[in-house]
């Protein structure tokens, strides 16, 4: 035991940089979770549990009216409660002896229970019970067959059965509230209950975010709506030759909603009415008689579920429903705790990542490993620093002359722009053409993705191509037998000393790297219940056994992007330019040409109501997070060129770990196929 104590200590003294950075990591990413979980918790007054497959049973009696007697008629029902994946948040003062009210919460097309977060945190530290649940073919519930994912219902209303049996649950105070497809959910659920349609009358409350259609609710159910400014697919009319959705509290619709279709001026935003008038409600009291609502808040369809103002429309909706629940302490609205647990989770997130390299360098010390590793600079001879080993950095030339000048900033130029205004095409024709769902490769948005990555390798090594040919003919013409001095090869990246065993070496390593940040990511969840996250771009866990093989699939597309890109990244350093340089450089050109798509929609929306491309309101949502991923990968892929001296670790580890972070955080229409 003294042996290898102290080789560990000498070793630890021998990469001292290296093992404190990767412990400075692991401090910042505990440190965060800590305050995480203090705040989801509400410095722990609220208990937090991941339920997967839980079921309880219950019963009710119920009231109907005989059509054809007319008679009243009470019968009692099963109450079947089902959580397949859900987030219960159970405060200390909900207790059999006293029941508080409860409120069941579901994501949006393509997202999951995560999503929900900031609601059900303000929600719980107020006293109420909160389930956040993933719905059928998102997050950890996974398609049960060919079900289309974005019409996929199945979770809420069984979630809420859930919390109807808990006998820390008011029965008569139960809510539920959904974003988006989220909100179709809520609509239906409504319906459902509702005695009047055969229903078990279990829901008192309901809040569709980002949703326009309301069906029908049973007697005394309160209903809101959330909604913002500007959305991308909901609260349009064709009234007056067609309304926008930043009007919509002025038409006839919402008028008719609130109970008042012949009043004067638009309805209130957030006004509360019962029975067609305003009426004025007291903070934290319930509201008494069948509410109806509608709140509009700034932004667009997909800031409701992640701002301030969203989070204090659900609480002021579910406090004028059901009043401050027993044993809690009013909170006003505008106290909100969320935002700090989302920027420590942020700040976890950037220190997992930055794991990546200080592990390299240690895993490149290792017998294994080593034969990876640049060689070390040692000065020659004639007094200048070189390296002197197998794996040698490729030094390129310095950026001066009006032929370099060109070729490097045309060609990356004409890259980005190709990367942002492709997306359009790709999205809403060719990639579903060419790529659609099936039972291999069953996520909806993830097909289209993935094939504007690879149009977009393609073209980049096509620009590459061109340049190179350009330069050789340009300079063999005017340096004939010096050309080679100042021809560079594009591809000199991706040539590694030690050949295929090499390249299988770096694919090794980088699966050891990808498994050991979600090793950290599975044991944390596992400590505190939180992840790593920022809005729609999450490091979360998942069910390997079910999407692992789905995930190796996908990986073959997107790592035919991370590899022509990590090319395309060593093309563009300049030898008088310095590193840190020559990455903001590679970083500005692989994401501006997508945050000018997003911005051009989204500019232009928010300053007219009116979308540029309107057949493009979900594939800029989709393509938010890429671009942080095309930033971290940037930076990723030039480090490990550095240490390495080729891209291939580089490559690989972006491809790993990307796919993951793609297929983990989005929804399927076909059931996965394991194997």
């Amino acid at each position: 035991m003294g042996y290898l104590k102290d080789n560990f200590i000498a070793y630890c003294k021998k990469h001292k940089v290296a093992v404190l950075f990767l412990v400075i990591c692991l401090a910042v990413i505990l440190v965060t979770s800590f305050v995480q979980s203090a705040v989801q918790t509400d410095g722990w007054s609220v208990s937090v549990s991941d339920l997967r497959n839980e079921t309880n049973k219950g019963t009710k009696e119920v009231q109907s009216i005989n059509k054809e007697t007319g008679e009243l008629v009470v019968e009692t029902k099963n109450v079947d409660g089902k959580v397949v994946s859900g987030l219960l948040f159970k405060p200390k003062t909900a207790t059999s002896e006293n029941p508080v009210p409860a409120v069941v919460l579901t994501h949006g097309y393509l997202n999951n229970r995560e999503m929900q977060l900031q609601n059900a945190i303000e929600l719980a530290r107020r006293g109420f019970v909160v389930l956040a649940v993933d719905r059928e073919g998102h997050g950890n519930y996974k398609n049960s067959g060919n079900q289309n994912a974005m019409m996929a219902t199945n979770g809420l209303y069984d979630s809420a059965k859930y919390l109807y049996n808990l006998d820390y649950v008011d029965k008569a105070k139960i809510g539920i509230s959904g974003h988006s497809m989220g909100g179709y959910t809520t609509a239906m659920t409504l319906m459902s209950d509702s005695t009047l349609t055969g229903g078990l009358g279990i829901v008192s409350a309901g809040l569709m975010q980002s949703w326009s259609t309301f069906l029908m609710a049973g007697p005394g159910v309160d209903v809101g709506f959330l909604k913002s400014k500007d959305d991308e697919f909901f609260y349009t009319t064709k009234e007056d030759g067609g309304t926008l959705s930043r009007d919509w509290l002025s038409t006839s619709e919402a008028k008719k909603y609130v109970g008042n279709a012949s009043m004067e001026g638009d309805v209130v935003n957030g006004g509360i009415y019962v029975g067609g008038q305003l009426v004025t409600p007291e903070a934290g009291k319930e509201v008494e008689g069948a509410i109806r609502v509608i709140y509009e808040i700034p932004g667009v369809h997909p800031q409701v579920h992640y701002s301030v103002d969203g989070a204090e429309a659900v609480i002021d909706f579910f406090y004028n429903s059901f009043g401050t629940p027993a044993g809690a302490k009013y909170i006003a609205k505008g106290s909100q705790s969320w935002w700090v647990k989302d920027l420590f989770s942020f700040i976890g997130m950037i220190a997992l990542f930055a794991m990546i390299f200080p592990l390299v360098s240690l895993l490149l010390t290792t017998p294994l490993f080593r034969s990876l590793a640049v060689g070390k600079k040692q000065t020659n001879e004639a007094g200048e620093l070189v390296f002197v080993g197998a794996n040698v950095p490729v030094e390129p030339k310095p950026l001066k002359g009006v032929l370099k000048n060109i070729t490097y900033w045309l060609g990356a130029l004409g890259i980005m722009f190709f990367s942002g205004f492709i997306i359009h095409d790709v999205a809403t024709e060719y990639g579903r053409k060419v790529f659609p769902n099936t039972q291999l490769f069953p996520q909806d948005t993830t097909n289209w993705v993935a094939i504007w990555a690879v149009v977009v390798a393609l073209f980049s090594l096509a620009v590459i191509l061109f340049f190179w040919l350009v330069n050789t003919i340009v300079y063999r013409a005017k340096y004939r037998e010096n050309a080679g001095t100042y021809i560079e090869n594009p591809f000199a990246s991706a040539k590694i000393s030690t050949g295929i065993a090499g390249i299988a070496k770096s694919f090794l390593l980088a699966a050891i790297v990808v498994f050991s940040l979600y090793f950290v990511t599975f044991v944390n969840w596992s400590i505190w219940t939180v992840d790593f996250r920022i809005w729609t771009f999450a490091v979360k866990v998942f069910d390997v056994g079910v999407m692992l093989p789905t995930m190796v699939r996908y990986a073959v597309f997107f790592g035919i992007f991370f590899i022509i890109s990590a090319i395309f990244n060593e093309n563009y350093r300049a030898k008088n330019l310095p590193e840190w340089a020559s990455t903001l450089i590679n970083v500005f050109f692989n994401v501006f040409g997508v945050i000018l798509a997003i911005s051009i929609q989204y500019g232009q929306f928010r300053s007219s109501g009116v979308m540029w491309q309107s057949d493009m309101a979900l594939g800029y949502i989709v393509l938010i997070p890429m671009v942080p991923i095309l930033a971290i990968s940037t930076v990723i892929s030039r480090r490990m060129t550095a240490k390495t001296g080729n891209m291939w670790l580089g490559a690989f580890i972006n491809t790993m770990l990307f796919t993951i972070v793609t297929c983990a955080n989005t929804a399927a229409s076909f059931a996965y196929v394991m194997g």
